[in-house]
């Protein structure tokens, strides 16, 4: 069976990818993101709204088993197009994994690797993340959500096994989140790099892109308690949409069954 991205029709996008954010989820790429847009980039990231879900974590899923665990022909400049396809600036996983990848394929775009420590890193994911992987009614609801949940679940996971094989609490995690930060600091050319550390603001980021600095403060956003509140708004909302459709067969079969129960 071919590749997901082969079905899709040819397509030139309109703008060029600009940039692509190597750093890992948790570090800074959420108010990275609000910054871009700020700046006039459309970018990508895991909170973007899009209306066919299923489509992107399905590719990105692909793309990652493709290019990682070798189960199939990876992605070229032009898959990549079709799957980022209005997209100039790409964030957060698994997006992330594939700098050298864009590095190599779009010698226009520039890198920016968002770092912080690999203790506070470690201590994010653990509070936002990887609870909500491992936690038991998302695990059985995946399998019932094939638009949202089932797709996003499974990429997140494909992607964390390529950062640490899915040992989201061994200490070598953060060992290799360091290493994966390495990785991008010597394998970018300097001229397209900068490693923007959590907190550094405005200036550094419009000095490497090119562009005035906002006058106003530089978003912060999606902290601990700003992610479990979206995550569990966007889990009872999903919750919803699954019971929904089953409450619409249930009602009348039980109102009918307890009607001629009485009738009897």
């Amino acid at each position: 069976m071919g590749r997901l991205i082969d079905r899709e029709p040819p397509y030139e996008p309109e703008t060029p990818l600009r940039l692509v954010v190597a750093g890992l989820s948790r570090t800074g790429t959420a108010s990275l993101y609000l910054a871009l847009q700020e700046l006039g980039y459309t970018p990508w990231h895991m909170c973007e709204p899009i209306d066919d879900p299923s489509r992107m974590y399905n590719q990105w899923t692909e793309a990652m088993k493709c290019r990682f665990f070798g189960e199939g022909l990876p992605y070229d400049r032009k898959d990549f197009d079709k799957l980022r396809g209005p997209y100039d600036a790409l964030l957060d996983i698994p997006a992330c994994l594939f700098w050298d990848d864009f590095h190599e394929l779009y010698p226009e775009a520039k890198i920016i690797l968002t770092t912080r420590s690999a203790d506070s890193w470690f201590k994010s994911i653990h509070s936002t993340i990887i609870p909500w992987l491992e936690k038991p009614l998302l695990k059985v609801l995946q399998h019932f959500d094939r638009k949202q949940l089932g797709p996003e679940m499974r990429m997140v996971k494909t992607a964390y096994k390529v950062i640490c094989n899915n040992n989201y609490h061994s200490p070598k995690t953060k060992e290799r989140y360091l290493q994966h930060n390495e990785r991008v600091r010597n394998g970018v050319n300097s001229g397209r790099f900068l490693e923007l550390r959590l907190g550094d603001g405005w200036e550094p980021l419009c000095e490497f892109l090119g562009v005035p600095v906002p006058d106003k403060p530089y978003p912060r956003v999606n902290n601990t308690n700003e992610f479990n509140q979206g995550a569990g708004e966007a889990d009872a909302a999903m919750l919803a949409g699954i019971i929904k459709p089953w409450l619409a067969v249930l009602v009348p079969v039980v109102a009918a069954g307890l009607w001629f129960s009485f009738k009897s």
